[in-house]
C-alpha cells in the first residue's frame, strides 16, 4: 500500500508534505525500535563490553573460555575411580602378590593400635608409614589394575591398585599420581611421587595392604614372613587410615 501516493489534485505542495509526514514518522519509530541495541530498547543493564572497568568478561569468546578453564580446573581435582570388586587375575599370583617395598625409608609409624599423632587418640593405624622426603618414587608392589587415582580426605592424593586374588594395595599422602583409573600396571612400575598431602605431620608414605578386604600388616611382604598378616589388632572398628 502507497502511504503517500493519493492526495487530492487540488492539494498543494504543503499539504502532500503534511501527509507524508505523517505516515513516514511512525515508519522511522519502528526501524529505530528494530535496530537499537536489545539491551538498551529493553530497559537491561548496558553490555557486558562497556563495563571492562568493573572487571567484567568483553566478549563471548572469553566467556565461554572462562567457562572452559573452569571445568579444567575443576576436572583437575576430580578423582578418577574404577569401582572393582576384584580383576579376574590375568597374572600368575606370584606377579599379582604386594611383594616388595613401594620406597626405600625407614618405617616412622607401624601397623596396629596407636596414639595418632594429630587426634591424639587410640586408633588402629591400618597401614605403615615411610619416612621420606617429598617427590620420592612410589612403585607398583605387584602387578594389577588402578581402581582410584585421586584426592581423598585424610588420605590426601592416593592411588589404590586391585592386584587379583584379594590383593589390594593403597599408597596416601602423595604429592602427585603418575597413573590413572583404569591402567593396568605392573611391579616396579613408578605410580607416584611422595608428598605430605591430607592429614600428615609430615612428607611420608602411609602404604596399605588388603587380603579379601582385610587389612593386613605389609611389613610380612616385607620379610616373608606371613604369619603377621594376621593379628588380632587387624580391622577393628576404630581406625585412622589417614597419617
Amino acid at each position: 500500500m502507497n502511504l503517500i501516493a493519493t492526495p487530492s489534485p487540488h492539494c498543494g505542495n504543503s499539504q502532500r508534505r503534511i501527509i507524508s509526514c505523517r505516515f513516514a514518522a511512525p515508519l522511522l519509530i519502528v526501524l529505530a525500535l528494530l535496530f537499537q541495541p536489545a539491551p538498551a530498547a529493553c530497559g537491561e543493564k548496558e553490555p557486558v563490553a562497556k563495563k571492562t572497568a568493573e572487571g567484567l568478561l568483553t566478549t563471548t569468546e572469553e566467556m565461554i573460555e572462562n567457562l572452559i578453564l573452569q571445568i579444567d580446573n575443576q576436572n583437575a581435582h576430580t578423582p578418577e575411580r574404577i569401582e572393582l570388586a576384584d580383576i579376574s587375575n590375568p597374572t600368575p599370583f606370584s606377579e599379582s602378590i604386594p611383594s616388595i617395598r613401594p620406597l626405600n625409608g625407614p618405617i616412622s609409624s607401624e601397623f596396629g593400635m596407636r596414639v595418632h599423632p594429630i587426634r591424639r587418640t587410640t586408633l588402629f593405624h591400618a597401614g605403615v608409614d615411610i619416612s621420606v622426603s617429598s617427590g620420592t618414587k612410589v612403585l607398583a608392589t605387584g602387578d594389577g589394575v588402578v581402581s582410584f587415582a585421586g584426592w581423598e580426605g585424610g588420605y590426601g592424593q592416593k592411588v589404590t591398585i586391585t592386584h587379583g586374588y584379594g590383593f589390594r594395595t593403597t599408597y596416601a599422602h602423595l604429592s602427585k599420581a603418575i597413573v590413572r583409573a583404569g591402567q593396568r600396571i605392573h611391579r616396579g612400575d613408578i605410580i607416584a611421587l611422595s608428598g605430605n598431602t591430607g592429614m600428615s605431620t609430615g612428607p611420608h608414605l602411609h602404604y596399605e595392604v588388603m587380603k579379601n578386604g582385610v587389612h593386613v600388616n605389609p611389613v610380612a611382604y616385607f620379610d616373608g614372613s606371613p604369619e603377621k598378616m594376621m593379628t588380632d589388632k587387624n580391622d577393628p572398628e576404630k581406625t585412622d587410615n589417614n597419617s
